[in-house]
C-alpha cells in the first residue's frame, strides 16, 4: 500500500503520463495530415510537430523528476 504522502506524486506521474500520450496522439495525427499536404503546408505542420515534440520532452523531464522524487 502506498504511503499517504506518495499520493500527490503518483497523481502527478499519472497526469504527466496522460499528457504525454495525448501529445503522442496529436503528433501522429499531424504527421498523417502533413503527408497529404503540399510542401509549404507540410513545413508549417512540421513546425507544429517540432513544438509538440519539445513539449513532450519537457513532460518527460518532469516525469523523470517525479519518479526520482517518488523513489
Amino acid at each position: 500500500m502506498l504511503q499517504p504522502d506518495c499520493e500527490p506524486i503518483m497523481q502527478t506521474i499519472q497526469s504527466l503520463e496522460q499528457q504525454t500520450l495525448e501529445i503522442d496522439n496529436r503528433i501522429g495525427t499531424l504527421v498523417a495530415e502533413a503527408m497529404r499536404l503540399n510542401p509549404l503546408q507540410f513545413i508549417v505542420s512540421q513546425r507544429m510537430i517540432d513544438h509538440l515534440i519539445g513539449a513532450k520532452h519537457a513532460l518527460q523531464d518532469e516525469w523523470d523528476n517525479a519518479m526520482n522524487e517518488f523513489a
